[in-house]
């Protein structure tokens, strides 16, 4: 039989004598029981042990938090310790999201700060190139099996070349060997070095505005006035950064947005490139075509590199998720 813990026994203890004097005291005195009290006596007691546990469900559970553990300032760091204890020794990282960075993420101090940022996004970027695979995987299996619906999804989803104007009910043969061509080397995964190089310098170290607002890491623009913070000093701008609803989907959009838009193709030609040659392509080497990510050009791109090797991100290269 389980042992009940102090909490419990004290919370049997005082219910047992609320009962007692909800019962005798009203009978000796001659007044009306007063149930009603009582029931919101219980309540509270049992909602101050709710609580208790839940604060406590991180010594028996390392690897989750409960949502209110998410805010908590030192529950944050010591799994934040675990999480890059487990990445510096190639353990399996756990599948723990954060729906969004922590407005006490600016009173660490800048050394822990850095860590409980990179602990955050880590298991985020790993989780955002496992579902691009999935993707991938599913092209291919739509391309072997002929299905010409998932064919379509993809090819809208990836932005393949005018495919407004293709008729995928009539593919030629010629056209199924582009789009499958052109699919192949879009759908892929993101250097984890890079994905968290890009969203520290976009975010701040999860400090902006746009990332504590919005959940936007990565500065990507809109020009929807709904789904955008617009910024400060500049309202009459005719774009606004984009917002999310939680982290992995600005993650989500990020790893899309490189591996459809125009501006990154030298991208994924290079990153393809390696592929057939067996070869793993690195942060420092992908970043080099990000020119066209931010009007400062190149600039931005010697920001990502500096930023990648002054943080040592490259020792996340190998990082995986646990099992499902």
């Amino acid at each position: 039989m389980k042992k009940l813990n102090l909490v419990d026994s004290l919370f049997i203890f005082l219910v047992f004598l609320i009962l007692l004097c909800g019962f005798f005291i009203p009978n000796i005195l001659k007044v009306q029981q007063p149930f009603s009290n009582l029931n919101l006596i219980i309540n509270k007691i049992r909602d101050l042990t709710v609580n208790e546990n839940k604060l406590n469900q991180f010594n028996t559970n390392q690897k989750y938090l409960s949502s209110d553990q998410l805010n908590d300032k030192t529950i944050v760091s010591n799994w934040s310790d675990i999480i890059l204890n487990n990445a510096k020794n190639n353990l399996p990282i756990a599948r723990m999201y954060f729906p969004y960075i922590p407005k006490h993420i600016e009173e660490y101090e800048i050394n822990k700060k850095k860590d409980v940022f990179i602990s955050i996004m880590l298991p985020i970027a790993l989780r955002g190139n496992e579902l691009a695979l999935e993707d991938r995987k599913l092209a291919k299996m739509a391309f072997s099996t002929n299905n010409i619906y998932q064919i379509e999804f993809l090819s809208k989803k990836y932005k393949v070349r005018n495919f407004k104007k293709i008729n995928f009910s009539r593919l030629t043969s010629s056209e199924f060997a582009r789009i499958k061509s052109e699919l192949l080397i879009k759908i892929d995964t993101i250097p984890i070095s890079m994905i968290l190089a890009q969203a520290i310098i976009e975010s701040g170290w999860g400090s902006s505005r746009f990332a504590q607002e919005g959940n936007a890491l990565f500065g990507e623009w809109t020009w929807k006035n709904n789904q955008g913070i617009k910024p400060r000093g500049n309202v009459n701008a005719d774009f606004a950064v984009k917002n999310f609803k939680n982290v992995l989907e600005s993650l989500n959009s990020y790893i899309l947005n490189l591996n459809r838009h125009s501006a990154y193709g030298e991208m994924r030609e290079y990153r393809e490139l390696q592929n057939k040659k067996n070869k793993i392509i690195s942060g420092y080497e992908m970043a080099n075509f990000l020119e066209n990510y931010a009007e400062i050009g190149f600039e931005y791109v010697k920001k990502v590199t500096n930023m990648i090797n002054s943080n040592k991100l490259y020792r996340f290269r190998n990082s995986k998720l646990e099992n499902n």
